[in-house]
């Protein structure tokens, strides 16, 4: 482990994509944790309308797992992990500032669709900078200890969640996770550069 997070925070590229990724799934483990209390409690919503919420979520993801080779090739791969950020940002910050019950479902909608193709992407390109980066021999250990930032950051997101708004409220909770996303940005446009991600790709372009 100590090896794995040594070499993890040795390399700059990856120290700063692990902690994004650690953000992204935080927020993704907090919004399913607090939204069926805020749906049914602050919104008011009716089984029908809360179901439309989940389906666009689910559809919206599909969709954009499926055409995130097309948005690579289109856009380049730095915009569409781009768009994950913009997306987890907006699925955050709508419920903060409103309970209307569409514009919470356009923005997990849009927040999905960007997910599904940027969480996507997000996961490859990690896995292959840490292949090109990473020595052969540390591999399995750099691998484990990415693993646990990413993953468990899943219930950490969940249980913070829950905490905050047992003590701000709700709209407040969902305020400081679009906070965090706001605040890796920053670091994404300052070290996720098109140069940066071409050198560790071995290409021209990214």
């Amino acid at each position: 482990m100590a090896d794995g997070l040594r070499c993890l925070w040795q390399q700059l590229l990856l120290r700063t994509t692990a902690l994004i990724l650690t953000v992204l799934c935080a927020c993704w483990g907090a919004w399913p944790a607090l939204m069926p209390l805020f749906a049914t409690d602050a919104m008011g919503v009716s089984p029908q309308e809360y179901g439309a919420i989940l389906s666009a979520l689910g559809i919206s993801g599909l969709v954009g797992a499926l055409v995130v080779t097309w948005a690579n090739r289109l856009l380049g791969r730095r915009r569409v992990m781009f768009a994950d950020l913009a997306g987890t940002f907006v699925m955050m910050a709508v419920p903060a500032l409103t309970i209307s019950v569409w514009a919470v479902a356009v923005a997990v909608a849009a927040a999905a669709f960007a997910g599904g193709a940027g969480g996507t992407l997000w996961t490859v390109n990690s896995r292959t900078i840490g292949q090109h980066l990473v020595p052969d021999s540390m591999l399995g250990r750099y691998n484990a200890v990415s693993r646990l930032f990413n993953r468990g950051a899943v219930p950490l997101g969940a249980g913070l969640m829950g905490l905050l708004a047992e003590w701000c409220g709700m709209r407040t909770a969902f305020l400081v996770f679009a906070a965090s996303v706001a605040v890796v940005v920053l670091p994404f446009l300052r070290v996720l550069t098109p140069a940066a991600l071409a050198e560790a790709f071995g290409t021209e372009r990214a």
